[in-house]
């Protein structure tokens, strides 16, 4: 991209450097209010006093903690805006932080498999990593075969099956390790059990599908119950059969084989473009699909599109992409494009309010760059999306920028899925050519 900047949506020269240097400003002066411990640590006090759903900072955490730090200031120094040390003494304190509190999950976002994705991205640059990262391999592969993923109709929650903290997001990482040993692949193995069950027709009454969350296993907060009165399947990649879909493609990509894998992709993959409804700028994707009494599905027509990775048309059709890439379907790459660029022209007009990676401006950018390859509206709005996010950058808040967690209520999250660190990454990673290596934490590619 950067070498074709006036043909790909950049500004003239003049204007070009004037934002790619407020960009570098802003990553700076994220990296030098997180550059030790401590820094982060007062941040994340003054986050969880902030908070109005406080998710506590835990140094081994990639969403919460010194893991994601640690890639902040590693890609930091790999653009030239740092140093490595500093990386990697926050991989250091994460590490060491699981002697203090074990490590006991296995999760992309709050457990093993995070801390293992932003290890293994140190190792390729220190490699002294390499022992630690082969230790964690083998502690995950644990934790996965100890987990009791519960396959019972109508007792599934989506953390058992989702993207942040279940099974999707674990495989996503699993099957991107080269050489894996005997623990890992039988660890792969398990997963594609859960996941694969989790595809098939189920046999219970009222029940249209194994992934239906009924309202016994809602989380006590969101108005889930009001909204969805008797269940519903979730859309959103975060949370949902998305992501599910997308690690599984991932899976079978890898040369990973297992009996009904290749069924499972084709009937999450189905049920997905089954609830594509629309607006006036392209294909739409809900949160969510109710059910009525019976069991029968209840899918909304219209609506508003939640313009983030987390949930909404953006994340279902980077699930669509991957999925696209994974199998080879080309007419399912033209869906993901069109969709993705709708929700670019949804953008235009209102995005999101937050400047934050899981909900909000990064998170939009950073699926812009992952379509930019095969979408030239997508390389067109990288500038915009860019110029827009640092709009929100004020040098007077602590981490520089604040999560808008709620309307007008700013929280000063050090951290990577909801936080400044995040937003650094997602801003280098528009100024920059290479598919960065993070990505793996919100894509199954």
């Amino acid at each position: 991209m950067r070498e074709n900047r006036e043909t790909a949506g950049w500004p003239a020269r003049g204007e070009e450097d004037t934002l790619i240097e407020r960009a570098h400003r802003a990553v700076r002066l994220v990296a030098e209010r997180t550059s030790t411990t401590g820094q982060v640590t007062e941040l994340a006090l003054t986050a969880a006093e902030q908070s109005a759903h406080p998710v506590g900072w835990y140094p081994p955490s990639l969403s919460h903690g010194q893991a994601g730090t640690a890639l902040l200031h590693l890609y930091t120094a790999r653009a030239g805006l740092g140093d490595r040390d500093t990386a990697f003494e926050h991989m250091r304190e994460a590490v060491l932080g699981t002697r203090v509190v074990p490590l006991e999950v296995p999760g992309i976002f709050g457990g093993t498999s995070g801390l293992a994705l932003a290890l293994a991205d140190c190792a390729h640059d220190e490699p002294r990593f390499l022992p630690s990262l082969r230790r964690v391999h083998e502690q995950l592969a644990a934790q996965v075969l100890d987990t009791d993923y519960l396959a019972v109709e109508r007792a599934v929650t989506d953390a058992d099956y989702d993207w942040i903290s279940g099974a999707a997001g674990v495989l996503a990482y699993l099957v991107s390790i080269e050489n894996p040993s005997p623990a890992v692949r039988e660890a792969v193995g398990r997963l594609l059990d859960y996941l694969v069950w989790l595809s098939e027709p189920a046999q219970t009454r009222n029940t249209p599908h194994r992934w239906l969350l009924v309202p016994d296993v809602y989380p006590p907060v969101g108005n889930d119950h009001d909204r969805y009165p008797h269940g519903y399947l979730n859309l959103g990649f975060s949370h949902g059969v998305p992501g599910v879909a997308a690690a599984l493609a991932a899976a079978a990509a890898s040369g990973h084989r297992h009996p009904g894998l290749d069924t499972a992709v084709t009937t999450f993959t189905a049920w997905i473009l089954a609830h594509q409804a629309a607006d006036e700028f392209g294909p739409l994707w809900h949160d969510g699909v109710a059910v009525d009494v019976d069991g029968n599905e209840q899918p909304r027509l219209h609506g508003h599109d939640q313009i983030a990775w987390c949930y909404g048309t953006a994340g279902v059709a980077s699930a669509l992409l991957d999925i696209s890439r994974s199998t080879g379907d080309n007419g399912l790459l033209t869906t993901a494009v069109t969709a993705f660029e709708a929700v670019l022209r949804r953008a235009a007009q209102a995005g999101p309010l937050s400047p934050t990676l899981c909900h909000g401006q990064a998170g939009l950018l950073m699926m812009c760059r992952a379509f930019a390859p095969f979408s030239g509206l997508a390389r067109e709005r990288i500038p915009v999306l860019l110029d827009r996010l640092l709009e929100h950058a004020d040098e007077a808040r602590p981490a520089v920028f604040a999560d808008h967690q709620l309307p007008g209520h700013l929280v000063d999250d050090p951290g990577l899925l909801c936080g400044a660190a995040g937003v650094a990454l997602a801003i280098l990673a528009a100024l920059n050519d290479d598919r960065p290596a993070w990505f793996r934490a919100c894509f199954a590619r």
